[in-house]
């Protein structure tokens, strides 16, 4: 059977390619050859699926984790300079670029390196990437965390994409981890989706208050000098104060002479709302006008009573209808009856 494998060996890297079966080995690994525009688009989707302000994050995780691939598939060698310097032939080679090592200490476990050429560059130099250039040299903290077997991170002294002549990385070890970057950025993510969440709760919350405010108690104008404010719901601190507040402003703005209180729609009726009440009847009383208390039901008189409310000087009637009808009549108007039964107001 005629052998389709190619071989080639260049330096102390050998590259094999089965054409029977589509295969591709690189130093005896399977291998996948990618131009450079097709890790473009690889890496450009990253981003997109990630987010710009994740894409970092994603990208130091990913170089990272590639590095200490590659240093457990040497794992073993003592030789560190000679291992160093197979590195620098199998990226030259692969076409990763070039790599310089500057300096190396294994005692302080800290190296020094140079990059140029480098294939995240060639990917990114006109792509004005906030986050380019962070892929290859968390890489190599990966690699020198397999040679240190010690946890190692970068930092970026000078970049080519910052018109540098060369990228220079500096390799030391750190606490720093991709694991930890990648918890960090969830809860930061976490913290503000949460925060998002309670602006928007906030917000509603402040639309919705606004909307209690103006549906609740509104002072209705019956008839001229006539208002009536219908008492719904429970009442707090907040809402007594909006309703004082409204019905002294309204009486005013109407020029009114009479203000019924209506309590047709009040269960519970505690001291304080009871308080407050009196309070507002005296102030209406200081405008010029006249407060009546309509709708009270047995259960409310007796909680009045037992308030001890002084009621001197305002009527209480048990129902709006009477209430408006004896206004009607202090405004000097008369309610008589048609002939088909219906009643009108008539005014003089």
């Amino acid at each position: 059977m005629k052998n389709d494998n190619v071989k080639m060996q260049v330096d102390s890297t050998q590259f094999i390619w089965d054409k029977n079966e589509g295969l591709f080995t690189f130093d005896g690994a399977p291998a996948l050859l990618f131009w450079d525009a097709a890790i473009e688009v690889f890496l450009e989707t990253m981003e997109e699926v990630s987010g710009k302000e994740a894409s970092k994050t994603v990208y130091e995780a990913t170089g990272y984790r590639m590095g200490t691939l590659v240093s457990d598939y040497y794992e073993g060698r003592t030789d560190v300079e000679n291992l160093l310097e197979e590195y620098r032939d199998i990226y030259r080679n692969a076409g990763w670029g070039k790599f310089k090592v500057i300096s190396y200490s294994f005692e302080e476990k800290r190296a020094v390196i140079r990059l140029t050429n480098s294939w995240e560059h060639r990917i990114f130099k006109d792509k004005n990437k906030d986050h380019a250039g962070v892929l290859l040299p968390s890489h190599w903290a990966g690699v020198f965390t397999g040679i240190f077997n010690e946890n190692m991170w970068y930092r970026i002294n000078q970049s080519q994409l910052n018109g540098h002549e060369y990228d220079e990385v500096e390799i030391f070890p750190s606490d720093i981890t991709p694991a930890n970057n990648i918890h960090e950025l969830a809860r930061e993510k976490e913290q503000q989706n949460i925060m998002e969440l309670e602006r928007k709760v906030e917000e509603r919350t402040g639309e919705l208050t606004s909307l209690i405010k103006e549906l609740s108690s509104p002072v209705i104008p019956v008839l001229e000098d006539i208002l009536v404010i219908p008492m719904v719901g429970k009442f707090n601190e907040n809402r007594l104060s909006d309703l004082m507040e409204k019905a002294m402003v309204e009486l005013s703005r109407h020029k009114a002479k009479f203000l019924l209180i209506d309590f047709t729609g009040i269960k519970n009726f505690d001291n304080y709302t009871v308080h407050k009440i009196h309070q507002l009847t005296h102030a209406i009383r200081l405008l010029g006008g006249t407060c009546y208390l309509v709708g009270i039901s047995s259960e409310l008189s007796i909680h009045i009573t037992n308030s001890d409310m002084d009621l001197r000087g305002i009527q209480t009637f048990s129902t709006l209808q009477q209430g408006v009808e004896h206004a009607i009549v202090q405004c000097g108007f008369e309610l008589v009856r048609k002939k088909d039964n219906k009643t009108k107001h008539k005014f003089y």
